[in-house]
């Protein structure tokens, strides 16, 4: 009876006390892959009240305490001493985690709220962050055409809150918990209220139909349409410019520890307008955006092509016989960016165009070829003659010529935007960083992604923060766009790429915040930092309370 019994009871212990060792061995496994190389999952000295999980998360009598003391600390000076304490052990807890788990920063994207000046609330909002294992914060700085400067403080933008200095409070109560903290601004995007101001018409952004992103929505095409908000100027204005460094002027005095450029792109609509499949799809019909590309004609005829190309968007059989008679000289020009032709008399080329004659190569299309590569070339002593191309010929190469010189054009005018702008950051050794999309340089067809991000020639000594926001059961095309990135990223760029998801929780083809992150862990142990968009979609009832509540 007894051996039956065991045989029955024991043999079930036995199952129970396995199953929990694989539980425990997969849970430590789990855990081991967020250390970094030599360090042990040993508690530290800074974790000695509450342990902290895998991700530094605070346990809930942690967060409940800390809540509490903070809800008491204006009633004395002891209550108040008692939750500056609890900071402290906070704050060195986290630092202690951080520098021992994957990613050593883990960073969140927060904006703020009129209602934040309020005694108190931005307590609350890092005490959160803290909570939640993150150890750097991006604050919203300038968005949706207004800043949170105060009032007068964000140059020709409103503020948000004109009473207060947000971003000067941010900053200090940031830093009071051990976070590092940065400044996230829109870019190109200038808002709502800039394209409301009569004397910044000129500024904005246009393409060949002659719009600009504040449109109708009476008579605007629906795929046209974007976010009200989001109001794109010229990156080659000379204003726009101006404007934009006055206000980066402005938030470099309050010495945020680094500065975020967002939207370094041109718009994206959906539809056809998601695409840029000819020069009319690109945004360089503005103003200024017209005139730098008409001065990189080198000589009349080559400003007469690039001209009549720009309005038309198209170059005819008629048009080359037009301007043989007009001129009798090959037109010219240059590559954005190249202020004068080289020594050796010949123009550098895109990628693009070198691809081109690659293709021209192995297509047995030397003639082609020849004309792309030295169409300038000087004579030789004994020069042989050779007829003129036809004007058949020369209106196809023409048009792929100029195909690719506008694609350029408009990429440069975004790479030499963020150059200009992050040059007042970069002098006071202030980290800058850019924020895009790894699809956003992609090619689509027969044309290319109407944002013509080319992050992949952003500077590499920048910090890279790729949105790498795809959607997947199982965080793998996640993991892909951020190995895209890393592919091309020299191995000395900071690479922090941002994902998009819930702690705890998944959504319909995104996986939970702790999954995405295994999985990024498993493949990419050498990130040096991770973030999370965002405290909103994370924390949706403290977002909600600090939208509604009453100044």
């Amino acid at each position: 009876m007894l051996r039956q019994r065991w045989k029955k009871y024991g043999i079930r212990w036995l199952g129970g006390v396995l199953g929990a060792l694989i539980l425990l061995g997969s849970g430590i496994a789990a855990q081991a892959q967020f250390f970094w190389p030599g360090h042990s999952g040993l508690q530290g000295r800074g974790e000695q009240r509450g342990s902290l999980d895998a991700f530094c998360r605070q346990p809930p009598e942690e967060v409940a305490r800390k809540a509490q003391l903070r809800q008491r600390a204006a009633q004395s000076d002891a209550a108040r001493a008692e939750y500056n304490q609890v900071l402290a052990e906070h704050r060195a807890a986290l630092i202690a985690c951080r520098s021992r788990r994957w990613p050593q920063i883990q960073a969140i994207w927060v904006r703020l709220h009129p209602c934040d000046a309020n005694p108190g609330v931005l307590d609350q909002v890092f005490d959160q962050v803290v909570n939640l294992g993150y150890n750097r914060v991006f604050i919203e700085t300038f968005y949706d055409g207004r800043s949170i400067l105060p009032n007068g403080g964000g140059g020709i933008w409103p503020s948000l809150q004109p009473n207060a200095d947000l971003l000067d409070l941010a900053l200090k109560a940031a830093r009071r918990r051990g976070l590092s903290a940065y400044a996230w601004v829109f870019s190109l995007n200038f808002g709502y209220s800039y394209g409301q101001r009569p004397d910044r018409q000129a500024v904005l952004a246009r393409n060949g139909r002659g719009l600009t992103t504040v449109l109708d929505p009476a008579t605007a095409l629906l795929e046209d349409l974007g976010s009200p908000d989001e109001v794109f100027v010229d990156p080659f204005h000379p204003v726009a410019r101006r404007d934009f460094a006055e206000l980066i002027r402005r938030i470099l005095q309050r010495q945020p520890d680094g500065i975020l450029f967002d939207y370094i792109r041109y718009p994206r609509g959906s539809g056809g307008s998601s695409l840029a499949a000819t020069v009319r799809d690109l945004w360089i019909h503005g103003e200024a955006a017209r005139q730098a590309y008409l001065d990189l004609a080198e000589n009349a005829a080559g400003r007469a092509l690039l001209e009549r190309y720009l309005s038309q968007g198209y170059v005819t059989v008629a048009d080359v016989l037009h301007l043989d008679a007009t001129y009798g000289e090959e037109p010219k020009w240059r590559q954005p960016g190249d202020p004068r032709p080289s020594a050796s008399g010949e123009r550098p080329l895109s990628p693009e165009l070198w691809d081109g004659m690659a293709q021209g190569r192995a297509g047995g299309n030397e003639d082609l070829h020849s004309s792309l590569a030295n169409e300038d070339s000087q004579p030789s002593a004994n020069p042989t003659p050779s007829p003129t191309p036809s004007a058949a010929f020369r209106q196809e190469r023409w048009q792929q010529q100029l195909w690719q010189l506008s694609v350029e054009f408009a990429r440069y005018g975004i790479l030499d935007y963020l150059r200009q702008a992050a040059q007042p950051a970069q002098s006071l050794g202030i980290p800058s960083g850019a924020v895009f999309f790894p699809d956003g340089n992609q090619a689509v067809g027969e044309g290319f992604d109407a944002r013509l991000q080319p992050w992949d020639r952003f500077d590499p000594g920048m910090e890279w923060h790729p949105m790498a926001y795809a959607k997947c059961e199982d965080g793998s095309c996640v993991a892909q766009q951020v190995e895209q990135v890393l592919a091309v990223a020299s191995p000395q760029t900071f690479v922090c790429p941002a994902i998009a998801g819930l702690w705890g929780q998944a959504q319909r083809k995104r996986p939970s915040l702790e999954a995405q992150m295994a999985e990024l862990a498993r493949r990419f142990p050498q990130l040096p930092c991770v973030s999370h968009f965002a405290l909103s979609w994370i924390e949706p009832e403290l977002e909600r309370s600090r939208r509604t509540c009453q100044l």
